[in-house]
């Protein structure tokens, strides 16, 4: 069977490929063994931003009380399975929306594993037992927790935590990264003992250290306890050992370490080479997405993907701009571009830093803690951390005027409403 496009994969960059493919007109198929929508939808992004969104709303019932607002002493009791069966219901509505829509717009989806064989430089695919090919394949297969061999039940990855609907009393998460901040605020909230081990030096490893910083001070007081430089050398009989001394009875362990990408299988021994712009050692053969190993973020995995198929068929260099991030949970947490700390000299360049409390929307909110921090570089926006309520709104204006090459006095000239968050980005470059 001959087709233009084969895909390999509907995550993020797989969705993506297939519908640039689709409004092109091209013959397209596609070869997903799960879900459609990947992890993000299935075992990531979208089931535990549905568990915050609900932890956020029990989290306010205390902060209503305190503006003397709720009489209601019932609300503070919830069920835990019943949230996690909301949190299903969401996944399964977007799943079969995002299968419908293809499928609508023409994408043949093929529900079986796909391998590849390659042969004179070109591959093929072959699913259950039908060889197939294409002028291009595109490979989106994902990435996979990374775990550690503790030979325990009570020890999870993140897909295994979403595959749970029981609230453990206590737990020890492994890795401070976006998973782990994100389980650990999530648990807290409910109630849950939390304990965080870190093997780098500051939380957060990969984030600026001001947010590091701020990130501890957060956790301190919300009752997280953590520890820095250290590493769980063993854990037995509901007792985790870790290389300080210490020694943790928790229920649980969640090992939040990183993901891995994941390959096809090769019906065949071959090394494959994968490239910066998603282009392999095979002729018509590439990666996008987790599954290239270069930055594991589904919103970094769909532009991945437009990036490719514009080189492919539009003639448009490929191009990846900056990549924003963003830890969710209270209050958010955003970045993108250079951290202070990677700067070799800082005359070279100027930050502007704000706390959060300046603006008067904040204090509305009850969202006080935090900050706004902008690095130039002669006058251009080389880097923004965000500590604060829609700090995933605020970055996402940043990366435009990063990606537009506004300078500075650009976003002096720009009008932002009052009272809101955004206008904390004119303020701290006024008040720099």
């Amino acid at each position: 069977m001959n087709y233009d496009v084969a895909i390999i994969g509907l995550g993020p960059a797989g969705i993506e490929f297939a519908k640039e493919s689709l409004k092109k007109g091209l013959k397209t198929i596609a070869f997903e063994k799960s879900s459609a929508g990947g992890t993000c939808l299935n075992l990531g992004c979208i089931p535990t931003k549905a568990m915050l969104a609900c932890s956020e709303v029990f989290s306010k019932i205390n902060v209503y009380s305190k503006f003397n607002v709720l009489s209601n002493d019932n609300l503070n009791e919830f069920s835990f399975e019943n949230l996690c069966k909301k949190r299903n219901n969401i996944v399964s509505k977007l799943s079969s929306a995002v299968q419908k829509d293809l499928e609508q717009k023409g994408l043949k989806i093929v529900h079986q594993c796909a391998c590849l064989s390659i042969n004179n430089s070109l591959a093929t695919i072959i699913s259950n037992g039908v060889e197939y090919s294409a002028k291009n394949i595109i490979v989106a297969t994902g990435s996979a927790p990374i775990d550690l061999n503790f030979n325990s039940s009570d020890v999870l990855n993140s897909n295994q935590m979403l595959q749970t609907c029981a609230l453990p009393k206590s737990i020890l998460i492994i890795g401070s990264g976006a998973i782990g901040v994100e389980w650990a605020r999530l648990l807290n909230s409910f109630g849950t003992k939390v304990y965080i081990v870190e093997k780098a030096q500051n939380l957060a490893p990969t984030c600026d250290k001001d947010i590091s910083a701020r990130l501890e001070r957060i956790f301190k007081i919300s009752k997280i306890n953590f520890y820095k430089n250290t590493t769980v050398e063993n854990f037995s009989n509901g007792v985790a050992k870790l290389s300080c001394g210490v020694e943790i009875p928790c229920d649980k362990i969640l090992c939040a370490i990183g993901r891995k990408r994941v390959l096809p299988e090769f019906s065949t021994n071959f090394k494959l080479e994968i490239y910066n712009n998603c282009k392999t050692n095979v002729k018509n053969l590439f990666v996008a997405g987790d599954a290239s190993g270069i930055t594991m973020l589904a919103h970094a995995a769909s532009h991945q993907a437009r990036a490719l198929f514009n080189e492919l068929y539009n003639d448009i260099e490929f191009n990846m701009p900056n990549i924003p991030s963003v830890i969710y949970g209270s209050p958010e947490i955003a970045s993108i571009g250079i951290n202070e700390q990677d700067i070799d000299d800082l005359n070279d360049y100027k930050i502007y830093k704000l706390p959060i409390s300046y603006l008067a929307k904040s204090w509305c909110d009850d969202e006080i803690d935090g900050f706004i921090k902008i690095i130039s570089h002669n006058d251009f926006i080389v880097g923004a951390h965000i500590i604060s309520k829609e700090a995933s709104a605020l970055i996402s204006q940043i990366a435009i005027a990063m990606k537009a090459g506004l300078k500075i006095q650009d976003l002096i000239d720009v009008i932002f409403p009052h009272p809101t968050y955004s206008e904390g980005l004119l303020e701290a470059i006024l008040n720099g």
